[in-house]
C-alpha cells in the first residue's frame, strides 16, 4: 500500500494530494468497463496533522478528511469520523459542524445510540454510516 504521509512533507501538501490523486484515476482508468462509473471519494486522514496541513489540503481542493476536530475557516469541509465510537460520546460527535460520514458503528446499541441522537439533531440530511461486520465468528471481534 501506497501511502503520501511522508510524501507531504518532503513534497508540500498540494504535490503530494496531485500525486495521490492520480493514482487514483490511474487505478480507475484500469477498472472493469462492466462495473459502475462511480468516482472513488479520496479521504484525507488528518489524525495526526496540524490545522495547517488541513488548510492547506483545502486549499488544493480537497473536500472530505478523516478527524472530528473542527476548523470554521474551511465551510465546505466534509469530516468523516474514523476509529471505534464509544456511546458517550455520540451526541459530541454529532454536534460536530459538517459531519458527513460515521465509518465504524460496531454495535446495534451504538447504532441506535446514533440514530437516536441524529433524530433529536433535526437534520434534513442523512448520515451516512459504514457498519463494522464480524465475519469470522470470533468472540472478541
Amino acid at each position: 500500500m501506497w501511502r503520501a504521509g511522508s510524501m507531504s512533507t518532503e513534497l508540500g501538501v498540494g504535490l503530494a494530494l496531485r500525486a495521490v490523486k492520480e493514482r487514483v484515476q490511474q487505478s480507475v482508468a484500469r477498472r472493469p468497463r462492466d462495473l459502475p462509473a462511480i468516482q472513488p471519494r479520496l479521504v484525507a486522514v488528518s489524525k495526526t496533522k496540524p490545522a495547517d496541513m488541513v488548510i492547506e489540503a483545502y486549499g488544493h481542493g480537497q473536500r472530505t478528511f478523516g478527524e472530528n476536530y473542527i476548523l470554521s475557516s474551511c465551510p465546505e469541509i466534509k469530516w468523516h469520523f474514523i476509529g471505534h465510537l464509544q456511546k458517550q460520546n455520540v451526541n459530541k460527535l454529532i454536534a460536530v459542524p459538517n459531519l458527513f460520514m460515521l465509518e465504524t458503528v460496531d454495535s446495534v446499541k451504538l447504532a441506535d445510540k446514533v440514530n437516536s441522537s441524529w433524530q433529536k439533531k433535526g437534520s434534513p440530511e442523512r448520515l451516512k454510516v459504514m457498519v463494522q461486520i464480524n465475519t469470522s465468528g470470533e468472540e472478541s471481534k
